[in-house]
């Protein structure tokens, strides 16, 4: 019996007391584990006490562990992508090859002795009959961790995607429903069991675990049945533990452990590098203190890690050598940057480069085409061997992108030749910043990636259909008199995903940066549809109309024409135009230009809607109120009538 770690004892004892089970020595048992009797501590002071001066391998049984995870993992992901499209190689010792080095292999080689990173001429020593697969190109692989995570979406809540075969599952919420709906003497456990404990937990926890665990069962059926692959899964109440008992027994099974043992199993960790969220300089922080083993780091204590690491640093490193964790499971989404790399032993030539990236290139916009969305940002990296340094250092460089260079074709993002052409302009461009070609250089490694990207949504509401080219307005399409919208080089339905849309490439292979569109006279055609039927512009569809050059040139010219003769004075205005305004009648209407003045184009007066003729009419009535000298600032700074004539034929 542990004296120093009174937890459990204290829950049998309070459960004992409550079912009736004993009362004499009730009393007797506290004592002898140094714990105050029942009369004089209430419970719940009892088990705080407990809690603060029991050991930590037990101290997270005092608090609740409300969530369930569950981490699946992809048994040798590459090897049974490769094995699912050839099943020749299911019975046969498969290695997957990147370069000279074997990166994974299936279970039947590593019988063998094959390891992970192992070079290729040492595995065919030791298997001679190894089948090496080349799996330099990942477009198989991400397509097939692609379909792993959306047939993990089936559940409904929250998976997060770690590298492409490994996926954390936040069950809590699908357990706390089927808690409702299931008996409890009718749950059972699948699986293995990491420590069986002698009892459960009071926040409930076991039970919840229990049903994650049957879930995770459900969860690596579906991948096998649907897309055949098996599975590994980790079953816990953080991500922490989850993912490190995955592995206990691997393949194809699961491993469940309670939280009561996660300081226990942790301490079994031979290597503080063994936990995920220590990377390798903390690593190396560690074993400068001899802080080697997890056992190590759950000795020391949380002050001596304050001296060499910062206070919440040196808590969070404590808490996670006992397998406490609190990251929650954030929902995966699409990748903030889509590269890609490639590495070779040197290259020391401008022209051979340009053909590496050439070819990154062409398989980069591949997944940018299967990616939907349209990059705004090309980076460009390059791994330099440095005599001086002895040692291989990487350096990126990055500029914007037009949107205007990709076009939408059957709803994905493509490039033409053109297209490609000028982002290899940007790259060799980039290239050319990073190394200063006057001198030797030598390369180990060339990348390229695109980043931030813009969403360009499809379909009639979009706005997309209305800002196409690089941002600008789109041209408006125009309405005839018998309502056919005339086919035009920017149609209303091209950015649909059935059809095909062309962009215009511009000259410049860099966005610029937004400015002021300029001041654009507009001219609305008379409309198809009743005045019934538009209740408001708003409903007035953007890609039935469009701006004509010529007709813009013609108001632009009536507007002058029109300014002229109400700043010019006449000597004799009822010779100069009294056929105009007299014969203007009060009851005239809009749709008869036979009362315009002789400088008005009638077709272009007869396309405006009524109330614009009638107020073009009231104007030429009364040609000083619809101008105003500008001469004036007095007069200019005073408000104007908000009339339908602002909003078409706006004052410069």
């Amino acid at each position: 019996m542990c004296r120093d770690c009174p937890i459990k004892i204290t829950n049998i004892l309070y459960l004992m007391k409550e079912k009736q089970q004993f009362s004499n020595n009730f009393s007797y048992l506290y004592t002898i584990i140094n714990i105050p009797s029942l009369n004089e501590v209430s419970m719940d002071d009892r088990i705080m006490e407990s809690s603060s001066s029991s050991c930590h391998k037990h101290s997270s049984t005092s608090v609740e562990h409300p969530k369930a995870i569950i981490h699946i993992d992809i048994d040798c992901f590459y090897a049974q992508v490769e094995m699912l499209r050839n099943p020749e190689l299911r019975s046969q010792p498969v290695g997957i090859q990147q370069k000279n080095i074997v990166v994974t292999s299936n279970y039947e080689a590593r019988k063998y002795g094959i390891k992970k990173c192992m070079a290729v001429t040492d595995a065919i020593k030791i298997c001679p009959n190894l089948k090496l697969v080349n799996g330099e190109d990942l477009h198989n692989y991400r397509a097939a961790s692609n379909n792993i995570f959306a047939a993990l979406q089936h559940w409904k809540c929250p998976v997060e995607k770690l590298g492409m075969d490994e996926n954390f599952i936040d069950v809590t919420n699908l357990v706390e429903e089927r808690i409702k709906s299931v008996k409890d003497d009718k749950i059972t456990f699948v699986g293995h069991i990491y420590e069986e404990s002698i009892t459960e937990c009071l926040c409930g926890c076991h039970l919840r675990l229990k049903i994650a665990s049957q879930m995770a069962k459900e969860m690596r059926k579906k991948l096998f049945d649907e897309l055949g692959f098996t599975t590994s899964a980790g079953i816990a109440h953080n991500k922490l533990l989850a993912k490190l008992i995955c592995p206990l027994h691997k393949p194809n099974d699961q491993t469940t452990i309670f939280p009561e043992h996660g300081a226990s199993f942790m301490s079994t960790l031979q290597s503080v590098r063994s936990i995920p969220s220590i990377g390798s300089k903390t690593t190396e922080a560690l074993i400068s203190q001899n802080i080697i083993t997890v056992s190590d780091l759950q000795k020391v204590s949380v002050d001596l890690l304050k001296k060499h690491f910062s206070s919440d640093m040196a808590v969070r490193l404590k808490n996670l050598s006992i397998g406490e964790d609190n990251t929650p499971v954030k929902q995966t989404g699409k990748p903030q940057s889509i590269g890609l790399e490639d590495s070779f032993k040197t290259v020391s030539v401008k022209s051979e480069v340009e053909e590496r990236f050439s070819a990154l290139l062409q398989r980069l916009l591949v997944l940018v085409r299967e990616d939907g969305r349209i990059p705004v940002s090309l980076r460009v990296t390059l791994r330099k061997k440095d005599v001086k340094r002895l040692s291989s250092h990487r350096e990126s460089r990055q500029c914007q992108v037009s949107p205007s260079i990709f076009t939408i074709n059957h709803g994905a993002p493509t490039v033409t030749e053109a297209g490609q052409q000028k982002l290899m302009t940007l790259i060799m461009r980039l290239f050319n910043k990073l190394i200063d070609l006057s001198k030797p250089f030598h390369l180990t490694l060339v990348g390229l990636a695109f980043t931030k990207f813009q969403e360009r949504m499809t379909g009639r509401g979009s706005i997309v259909n209305y800002l196409m080219n690089d941002i600008s307005v789109q041209s408006v399409l125009n309405i005839t008199n018998d309502c056919d919208t005339s086919a035009s080089s920017m149609d209303y339905s091209a950015a649909s995903p059935s059809s095909s849309t062309t962009t215009d490439l511009s000259d410049g292979e860099v966005e610029p940066s937004p400015k002021k569109p300029k001041k654009v006279n507009w001219i609305a055609k008379r409309r198809c549809l009743s005045k019934e039927e538009v209740a408001s512009p708003s409903k007035l569809k953007v890609g039935e109309l469009r701006l004509n050059s010529r007709e813009l040139e013609k108001v632009s010219e009536l507007r002058l024409n029109s300014r002229d003769r109400s700043l010019t004075p006449r000597a004799s205005p009822a010779k100069d135009n009294l056929s105009d305004t007299d014969t203007m009648k009060d009851g005239s209407e809009g749709g008869n230009c036979d009362e315009c003045p002789s400088y008005v184009d009638k077709e272009v007066f007869n396309a405006l809607p009524d109330e614009m003729q009638q107020e073009l009419k009231a104007m030429w009535k009364n040609p000083s109120n619809s101008e105003l000298p500008r001469s004036s600032p007095r007069i200019m700074n005073k408000a104007k009538s908000n009339t339908i004539l602002k909003y078409f034929v706006p004052h410069k």
